[in-house]
């Protein structure tokens, strides 16, 4: 496994269960309150903190343990799979940035429209990286 693929498991496995907790966690019985708005905002700022530290932590064990790999450039097989993994996550983007517009029109509570933002952004992340790693394993 290269030094790229091992990054794109330690992004995965942490946005997934970064967002995973989020989502499982959030209290959705309040989500049209105005509240769950600033609830969104408290639960978001240590799920931050946390995406950046494990992310941080991982990077560099894995640099320290693959000195070789980290500094090797970006061949053509690494752009083909970044670009394909990019160019997939681009429908659900699109797809959930017009689900946003719609439900700004029919008054929907700003909880639920960062949620739907968030849940977005993160299925998009999720089907990139995911479609990397696949990539990865397929070549």
């Amino acid at each position: 496994m290269t030094f790229r693929e091992k990054i794109h498991w330690v992004a995965f496995v942490t946005m997934l269960l970064a967002f995973g907790w989020y989502f499982l966690a959030f209290p959705w019985s309040i989500a049209a309150s105005p509240s769950a708005l600033w609830t969104a905002g408290g639960m978001l700022i240590p799920l931050t903190l946390g995406i950046i530290v494990a992310m941080t932590v991982a990077t560099v064990i894995l640099a320290i343990r693959n000195r070789k790999e980290v500094h090797l450039a970006e061949d053509e097989r690494d752009r083909a799979i970044h670009w394909r993994g990019t160019h997939l996550a681009y429908y659900p983007m699109v797809v959930g940035t017009w689900a946003c517009i719609g439900l700004i029109f029919t008054g929907a509570a700003p909880a639920i429209l960062l949620n739907l933002l968030l849940a977005m952004v993160v299925g998009s992340e999720l089907l990139r990286i995911g479609s990397q790693i696949w990539l990865y394993r397929r070549h």
